[in-house]
């Protein structure tokens, strides 16, 4: 049983993820020691460049990727033993997108509602809501795909708020929005943690606009968290200090001289444009930095500038390792960093801090530099919370930690840090117990819907080419029967028809059983779809089931059409009896489930391709599918009996021909041997979770 405090939504403990790389190379520490907690009802920043460890941290909450040692909890429940417990209470916004885009708006919030457990009425309601809440409501019957990319990202925003979550993860939630749908984004995300509680774990490299958003916010650089806090308390890193935004109306910028003048009262620095230019200075020498400005530059020469206080994005810059470091300490941080090296010599090294703090910086810095085996740490006391409780967030090993206390309308209480409460006892997630044990039941139902609507789901977005693939299905098996009865002098005796119909019929399921699914399961993971199946709390046998029920429609025309053909043909006396109803299915789930196994256990689309039709062109005229088994040499019906079209084609013949004896019975049990082979190969493959 797992415990948590009860105004904790996340708790993470030691966590450390290595990822072997192989070969020569060095094992590289993706997230290192991380210990932090982020208090529930808030909306917590994360912050770091590419490569940082932010998307292996949002992986390890989600359950999708497993610790090399630490610990997660969400709400009360262990998210490395309970994975699916935690995917229940969270809503995912991938950065990739999500999957469902050819299916109507209203149909992929409704189906994403009833595959995360909400009950049909709930998700209808949650559906109309979000589709008015959205903005939507033009657009409701189009098929996610027709639309631009960010009405997309806003259905997909909408997906994710489907079950109402306790935990939001949100990775760049405003890509492609225009102003008016990021403040829409924005205001919903804070309606739903003040209002409903919920909390939100914000993966962004937009600083701006995480600034004006998050409660708390944490700098991640190297696969460590080099600082965390409220954005004031962060902003406070770079000391008294103002930035001037300077624009000059000559294309080529500053003279020499110029730039000397600015130099001699700050830090210059180009902007992100020509004539642009960010100036940072003490706030004492504003007088002198306005006398350039106005005098020594003069006006005629400035389009425009703008005096700010720091940014967070200033910040961050200072702080991800890539920026100069920040302003010298005063004489406050000073004495917190000689306060922590003292420590230290101890294995512990801890900084309390009462509003104003005026150089947290040091605190961080610090805290990096402590031995192995201590824990540097500072807390922070903030002056400007925006919510009504912010608990204490902690961090060690080189994390700078802040915790907010607000009394009634935001008012900070800076004399103290709030107490950890004690471990809460109960089975409910978010009470601080563990994970109560559904019934076979209710599992079973529970897959039972699962498999429900994502074969809806499979069924729809197969709408766009079902004409072309069952045109295919049917024109290319009566081709083959009447194209192979006419090789020599020709192959209409009773056994030759056999083989042809029957082979036929297993190389159309071949092509769109093994092909087709194993080229669906490779795009699904090359475009990062499958992070949105990943996601919910879904078994893979349900989805992989789904993909195969799936394609039976559309394969089960080309099973028959050989036998139709060769009907017309020759007036073949085939033995059409209702066995047919299995063995036709059974063909067509043994052979998908190879296609499944093949899609999910080949990481490259071109090695795919080329093994896909290896198995398709080669293996099925190797095996003895369209010529007896006694025609070939004995290693190649050794390799045939392997192999799941051999006993495809000969319990079909022995169908068509009434021979329902031991031997079609052992063929039957063979397919559906390999058929569960297949299945728990492909889920075992599908790799939902890293070992």
């Amino acid at each position: 049983m797992t415990h948590t405090s009860r105004d904790s939504a996340i708790e993470v403990r030691n966590l450390t993820r290595v990822f072997r790389t192989g070969g020569s190379g060095a094992d590289v520490k993706a997230n290192d020691d991380l210990t932090f907690s982020i208090p529930r009802g808030q909306v917590f920043g994360l912050l770091g460049a590419n490569g940082a460890g932010k998307t292996t941290l949002v992986s390890q909450l989600l359950g999708l990727v497993r610790p090399t040692s630490g610990e997660i909890v969400v709400e009360g429940v262990d998210a490395v033993a309970h994975p699916d417990a935690v995917k229940a209470m969270t809503g995912f916004l991938p950065q990739t997108g999500l999957s469902m885009r050819l299916v109507e708006v209203r149909r992929a919030l409704h189906y994403t509602g009833r595959l995360r457990g909400q009950s049909e009425t709930d998700a209808r309601r949650q559906t109309a809501e979000l589709i008015e809440e959205l903005g939507l409501g033009d657009v409701q019957d189009r098929y996610v795909d027709q639309l631009s990319g960010g009405m997309t990202r806003l259905v997909n925003f909408g997906m994710a708020l489907m079950g109402r979550p306790k935990l939001l993860i949100l990775d760049e939630p405003t890509n492609e929005l225009d102003p008016h749908n990021r403040r829409l984004v924005w205001n919903m995300v804070s309606r739903r943690s003040a209002e409903d509680g919920t909390t939100v774990l914000l993966v962004t490299h937009n600083v701006l606009e995480a600034e004006s958003a998050v409660d708390q916010v944490a700098v991640m650089n190297g696969g460590r968290i080099t600082a965390m806090g409220t954005p004031g308390h962060l902003k406070e890193v770079l000391g008294d200090r103002i930035r001037l935004e300077l624009f000059v109306k000559d294309e080529d910028g500053l003279a020499r001289h110029e730039r000397e003048l600015f130099d001699a009262v700050g830090t210059l620095t180009e902007g992100k444009r020509d004539g642009s230019y960010l100036v940072q200075t003490d706030s004492a020498r504003m007088p002198e930095l306005m006398r350039v400005v106005h005098g020594e530059l003069g006006m005629d020469r400035v389009a425009d500038f703008r005096l700010t206080r720091p940014t967070l994005e200033d910040v961050y810059l200072t702080l991800d390792g890539r920026a100069a470091s920040a302003p010298a300490e005063t004489e406050a941080a000073a004495e917190t960093t000689a306060t922590a090296e003292t420590a230290a010599a101890t294995g512990t090294a801890t900084a309390v801090a009462t509003a104003p703090v005026t150089a947290p910086r040091t605190s961080v810095e610090e805290s990096s530099r402590a031995p192995a085996g201590s824990t540097a740490t500072a807390v922070l006391t903030a002056s400007e919370p925006r919510t009504a409780t912010a608990p204490a967030v902690t961090g060690t090993a080189g994390t700078a930690e802040a915790a907010g206390q607000a009394g009634a309308r935001g008012r900070a209480d800076a004399s103290r840090v709030p107490p950890v409460l004690p471990p809460a006892s109960g089975d409910a997630p978010g009470t601080g117990g563990g994970v109560p044990s559904a019934g076979l039941g209710a599992r079973a139902r529970r897959m039972g819907v699962d498999l429900k609507f994502l074969w809806l789901e499979q069924m729809l977005e197969v709408r766009t080419t079902w004409s072309w693939v069952l045109m295919f299905g049917l024109l290319m098996p009566a081709a083959m029967v009447f194209g192979l009865t006419r090789i020599g002098d020709g192959l209409s005796d009773e056994e030759s028809l056999l083989f042809i119909v029957s082979g036929a019929a297993i190389f159309s399921v071949a092509n769109e059983g093994i092909g087709t699914l194993a080229q669906r399961i490779g795009a699904l993971r090359q475009d990062g779809m499958m992070v949105y199946y990943a996601s919910l709390p879904i078994s893979r046998i349900s989805f992989l089931a789904a993909m195969v029920f799936s394609r039976l429609l559309l394969i089960l025309p080309g099973l028959i059409t050989p036998m139709i053909t060769a009907k017309l043909m020759y007036d073949t006396d085939f033995v059409i009896s209702p066995v047919l109803l299995l063995v036709l299915p059974l063909a067509c789930m043994a052979l998908s489930a190879i296609g499944l196994a093949i899609g999910t256990l080949v990481r490259s689309m071109d090695l795919l391709l080329v093994i896909v039709n290896l198995m398709i062109f080669v293996l099925l005229l190797v095996a003895p599918v369209l010529i007896p088994i006694e025609s070939l040499p004995v290693p190649l019906q050794v390799f045939g009996y392997l192999l799941p079209p051999t006993y495809a084609a000969e319990s079909l013949r022995l169908a068509l021909v009434g021979d329902f004896g031991s031997a079609f019975l052992l063929n039957i049990g063979v397919l559906t041997a390999m058929t569960a082979v297949g299945l728990a190969g492909a889920s075992r493959w599908l790799r939902w979770r890293t070992a």
